[in-house]
């Protein structure tokens, strides 16, 4: 058994952020409602007491924020002779995400419980800022017909040359543009393996490698939004960069019986696991999930990879005695998709685990120039 030389820590170790400290009436009512329905989304119907015990509300403080869900038709009551148990009404909240950023553009409408509603793909070329707003408005429009009387709480588009352009061209309707990491980690927090208040770093496959990471429950950005720029370090006994050997650029195609796939995978998983013994040793997430918009087959190939060299570089006494158990993305391919669809009620509906960088930012921008949507930035081009 492999001895922990970490060093011990205090009986009752601090809370290092609180995110309901310094709230005002108003803030607080607003994250007591929001966190219901996350309690609501995550574990189904529940009676008040439920709701009671899971989020720490009192039980008059459960019923009065059911009482405004339930007139503002985002939950219903199942009755019977013992207790009313509520849960969120399906297709009562809508929101359409759509991912620009991969090889073929990506839209999936989903409804507050984080069921899909339907899926589209098209062309790259959809994502000329004129032909994506007629997209995005013909599946505004097919929201109606699938998901009648339901609101329209706003639209994920995934940062990009035209995301801006975009997102002005779809008033009045809300449209909110974040990084691609940051949707497939959140994609993952929300349907995927990791728990609520989770620590792990999605490493997302595309022409450039790159992470996105949630610690402790929040997207962790870095200074200027830098964070996650993985594909820049030198990784490998022969040094290169990540990118270099990882990018999907570098996959001659999907097919697993092609001997060039298997060697991209063997060297894709060798360089990934430098990468991941650094991100161990610095950040200590619990779980490393490998994503991309790649078939499911392909991630769980190179997953299993990962795993068999975690396990080898364990053992051996010039390594790391422990490194986060690695897994495949839940989603695969629609996963950044799914998780920019899930931005709109982050915004509004459910705690939103960008809101301490929100808020940061936020204070930045009063004292200065306000600068739109600074989360979004495009992230540096890979080396050449």
């Amino acid at each position: 058994m492999p001895i922990d030389r970490s060093p011990p820590l205090p009986a009752r170790f601090p809370e290092r952020r609180d995110q309901t400290s310094g709230l005002n009436l108003v803030q607080a009512a607003d994250h007591n409602l929001r966190v219901t329905l996350e309690a609501l989304r995550r574990g189904g119907a529940m009676t008040r007491l439920e709701l009671a015990q899971v989020t720490g509300l009192t039980v008059p403080g459960i019923a009065n924020i059911l009482r405004r869900l339930t007139g503002e038709g985002l939950i219903e009551t199942n009755s019977s002779a013992r207790s009313d148990r509520f849960a969120i009404r399906r297709g009562s909240a809508v929101s359409i995400g759509v991912d620009l950023a991969g090889a073929r553009a990506r839209l999936i409408a989903a409804d507050l419980a984080g069921t899909p509603l339907f899926a589209e793909e098209a062309p790259a070329a959809e994502s000329e800022p004129a032909e994506a707003t007629a997209w995005i408005r013909r599946a505004i429009s097919r929201l109606s017909a699938t998901a009648p009387g339901g609101r329209l709480f706003g639209i994920g588009v995934t940062a990009g040359e035209h995301a801006e352009a975009i997102r002005a061209a779809l008033a009045p309707y809300r449209a909110i543009v974040e990084r691609d990491t940051v949707a497939a980690a959140i994609s993952e927090r929300q349907s995927g393996i990791a728990t609520a208040d989770d620590s792990f770093v999605f490493i997302l496959l595309g022409a450039a490698v790159r992470a996105g990471m949630i610690i402790g429950g929040t997207v962790f950005d870095g200074a200027e939004h830098k964070a996650g720029l993985v594909g820049l370090m030198r990784t490998g006994r022969d040094g290169r960069y990540l990118d270099q050997v990882a990018a999907t650029s570098r996959l001659p195609s999907h097919d697993l019986s092609d001997p060039a796939v298997q060697q991209w995978l063997d060297d894709a998983a060798e360089h990934l696991t430098d990468m991941i013994i650094a991100m161990a040793a610095f950040i200590g997430p619990r779980l490393i999930v490998v994503g991309g918009r790649l078939p499911t087959l392909l991630l769980e190939a190179l997953a299993a990879r990962l795993q068999v060299l975690r396990r080898s570089r364990m053992i051996d006494p010039t390594h790391p005695f422990w490194l986060p158990e690695i897994r495949c993305s839940t989603l695969s391919e629609q996963g950044v998709a799914q998780g920019i669809a899930a931005i709109p009620f982050l915004d509004i509906l459910l705690p939103d685990m960008r809101r301490t960088v929100l808020v940061r930012q936020s204070l930045s921008e009063d004292r200065g120039p306000a600068r739109a949507n600074a989360s979004a930035g495009p992230d540096r081009p890979p080396p050449a």
